[in-house]
């Protein structure tokens, strides 16, 4: 399964300094906590500028809500996120995803 992920900032420089800041950290430590990332973008537009989108999977049937919570109480992830004020996120979207079977 994958979940798409929208962090919403503040503003384009705030995101911009979470994606090039942290989202290159969480790439590399995610995979011990059973995630994979499969792609960190910024938004392209006036609307988006100002958010982070990143596509992670996980295993089929696997506790979401349980791994990131794990991952978010790891010192892998304090020790990334450390410097960062997690109040300059407005807001974080989720969406489970499967791939559609196309023939």
């Amino acid at each position: 399964m994958q979940q798409l992920r929208i962090y919403t900032l503040i503003d384009k420089q705030t995101a911009e300094d979470y994606f090039t800041g942290y989202w290159t950290k969480h790439i590399k430590s995610l995979p011990k906590y059973g995630f994979e990332c499969k792609g960190v973008w910024i938004g392209n537009t006036a609307e988006s500028e100002n958010q982070v989108i990143a596509i992670v999977s996980f295993p089929d049937h696997a506790d979401i809500k349980e791994m990131t919570e794990c991952y978010m109480k790891s010192s892998d992830f304090i020790q990334e996120m450390a410097g960062f004020d997690k109040s300059k996120i407005t807001s974080i979207e989720t969406k489970i995803m499967k791939s559609a079977e196309l023939h």
